[in-house]
């Protein structure tokens, strides 16, 4: 994969098979997966999607890749779907719209909206997948 820029990379590989690629930049596109669902819809997307299957990769990540508040934003929101994380879009679909989780979604996006204004993510991001070179 070129060594262009970790968005650019995410978007030129779109839905391939992530099995071929290193552990880091698995995680960087679990990363990346992360933020554009949220920053598309809100936690509420990013559960209902396939890009929320990654967020345990991301939630490993997190902490080296941009910090541990992301981190700790992250967990607290997959521990709202309960203490197991359900693993399928279908499972997580089902607890979302069998519990009024709106306002609770709410205020993780809020808190998320406010890491993304306060930190370079795209520059720390293309940091920790060039580190892994």
């Amino acid at each position: 994969m070129s060594t262009d820029d970790a968005w650019s990379q995410y978007e030129a590989f779109g839905e391939g098979d992530r099995s071929t690629l290193t552990p880091r930049q698995r995680a960087v596109f679990a990363i990346c997966d992360l933020r554009q669902e949220i920053n598309s819809g809100g936690f509420d997307s990013y559960f209902r999607s396939w890009g929320g299957d990654t967020a345990p990769l991301a939630l490993a990540a997190l902490p080296e890749a941009l910090g541990e508040r992301w981190a700790m934003l992250l967990r607290e929101g997959m521990q709202v779907l309960g203490p197991d994380y359900p693993a399928s879009a279908d499972a997580r679909f089902d607890v979302l719209d069998s519990h009024n989780l709106d306002a609770v979604l709410d205020g993780l996006d809020e808190r998320f909206y406010d890491l993304e204004a306060a930190t370079d993510a795209n520059d720390l991001i293309d940091a920790y997948l060039q580190a892994g070179s």
